[in-house]
């Protein structure tokens, strides 16, 4: 549990840069981080009503949208007045683009530039940012940071595909076995002053990238999720790294099973955050296991098929409502996550409101046989259950569906694996599905083919569009 004063004092081992931003601002963050619940009510309610008026006034979209609707601006000052108001997927935003930009921009606003989604779904939608709302980005990196109780004055280590690393002098993407050095840490540098940052490719093979870990001996890592499960895999005695004191798992989906084996291996904590490039950093996770969402960036809401309020433990649809960008104001934005619905205080400390377990994508299900899912979720829970000694060879995998129905195992090794991994998989499989133990393959590649966004899924299946494929990708901001 943590407190006001004891933020506070983390937050002095940051030195924020005078020309960088006002060291108000930061105070102004911890105080929000702890207020009582009405009176972070209060505040989000007015912000949200001032950006839902801007819309239906400066926004060809919303303008239509409400005239259509018979609704008024005024009908929509609380949070719970939200679901009123239709939801907007990724469809009509990449369709009403040019009508989504606001006409004119609050007084002080300017242009930052366009951000792009990932492309995972085929067809990246491109947001053009305000210079206020691309800015806390970089504010809301160092919170997170601060809440992780990185220190500043550590080395930074970042492991990613090369298309989201800095590129080489020349221009060109790092090429493997190539270490990018930086004397600050990225995007925090922008407003306080911190120690190096070191880069390096993930398409080098993981056993290269322990033996980098341990070269550079860096005090944080920051790499997706199924990395830090492929080094903990790759080293079944625990990764020896005893200059790690914190990991950041970035941009996919971490499961309970992956968070206990990655921090059983390691030793030390794996954090994560929340976010997309539609809108920004959305929500960070606490010591306690809920993410809190940043209520000075954006509203959320964990909705049902009907676009209305989950009850508290159920499952919904992750709707994000920015706040901050008045270029192209996105009102219940439907980011296809998931998450579970929670309610009362966290126990942690913190005030803001918050969400729980991120699930997974919500459409990469829909258009799959019944029981799909099901079946996917028992080879994830049996795998990531086996213990480390059959686990030791294994690099990579993937859950792949057949036309036909039947399913692969599809698994990248350094040597063959031991006979007890297929045994436990098709065990596991026969004692749920007793009749279709024939309905399962377990296949060794040499390697697995990423999708669009560079990155590997976790499940494919031959009753996906292209497009609905490539969405089984959770490309995130960090």
């Amino acid at each position: 549990m943590t407190s006001l004063n004891e933020e506070r004092d983390e937050q002095r081992r940051w030195r924020i840069k005078p020309q960088g931003v006002s060291q108000s601002l930061f105070e102004d963050l911890l105080a929000n981080e702890f207020l009582p619940a009405d009176e972070q009510c209060r505040r989000v309610n007015t912000a949200l009503a001032a950006i839902t008026e801007y819309a239906a006034t400066h926004v060809p979209y919303y303008r239509r949208l409400f005239e259509q609707h018979a609704l008024k601006p005024a009908a929509f000052r609380r949070i719970g007045d939200l679901p009123g108001l239709p939801i907007l997927n990724k469809w009509e935003l990449l369709e009403h683009e040019t009508e989504l930009r606001a006409e004119v921009l609050p007084p002080g606003e300017t242009i930052y530039g366009y951000f792009k989604s990932s492309g995972t779904t085929g067809r990246p939608a491109r947001v053009l940012m305000t210079t206020r709302a691309n800015f806390m980005f970089t504010v809301l990196t160092q919170r997170h940071y601060r809440w992780f109780r990185f220190d500043p004055r550590g080395t930074l280590a970042a492991i990613r595909i090369p298309e989201e690393l800095p590129r080489q002098a020349d221009g060109s993407l790092i090429a493997d076995g190539v270490t990018l050095r930086n004397p600050h840490w990225r995007y925090v540098d922008r407003v306080a002053e911190t120690g190096p940052s070191i880069t390096f490719s993930r398409a080098n093979s993981i056993e290269r990238q322990i033996d980098w870990l341990r070269e550079e001996r860096p005090d944080y890592l920051v790499t997706y999720p199924g990395t830090l499960e492929e080094q903990a895999f790759a080293a079944p005695e625990g990764v020896a790294l005893d200059s790690l004191r914190g990991l950041m798992g970035i941009s996919a989906q971490m499961t309970p099973g992956m968070r206990r084996r990655i921090e059983t291996s390691f030793g030390i904590p794996v954090h994560q955050s929340y976010g997309l490039n539609e809108i920004g950093i959305v929500a960070g996770r606490c010591e306690a296991g809920r993410y809190h969402v940043h209520t000075e960036h954006c509203v959320v809401e964990i909705v049902d098929q009907n676009g209305r309020p989950c009850a508290p433990g159920s499952i919904g649809r992750i709707v994000v409502t920015a706040l901050q960008n008045a270029a192209m104001p996105l009102l219940r934005y439907d980011t296809d996550d998931t998450a579970e619905a929670v309610a009362g205080p966290c126990a942690c400390g913190r005030t803001l409101p918050s969400i729980g377990e991120i699930t997974g994508r919500y459409r990469r299900w829909l258009s799959l046989p019944p029981d799909s899912r099901a079946r996917f979720r028992l080879l994830i829970d049996t795998l990531q259950s086996l213990p480390a000694a059959l686990l030791v060879n294994l690099r990579r995998y993937q859950v792949h569906q057949c036309r036909d129905q039947s399913f692969e195992l599809r698994v990248v090794t350094a040597t063959a694996l031991p006979p007890g991994f297929s045994e436990r998989i098709h065990a596991a499989w026969s004692e749920t599905y007793d009749t279709d133990e024939a309905m399962l393959r377990i296949v060794e590649l040499d390697q697995i083919a990423p999708g669009r966004g560079g990155k590997i899924q976790d499940f494919t299946s031959d009753f996906m569009s292209d497009d609905e494929s490539d969405a089984a990708l959770t490309s995130r901001l960090e």
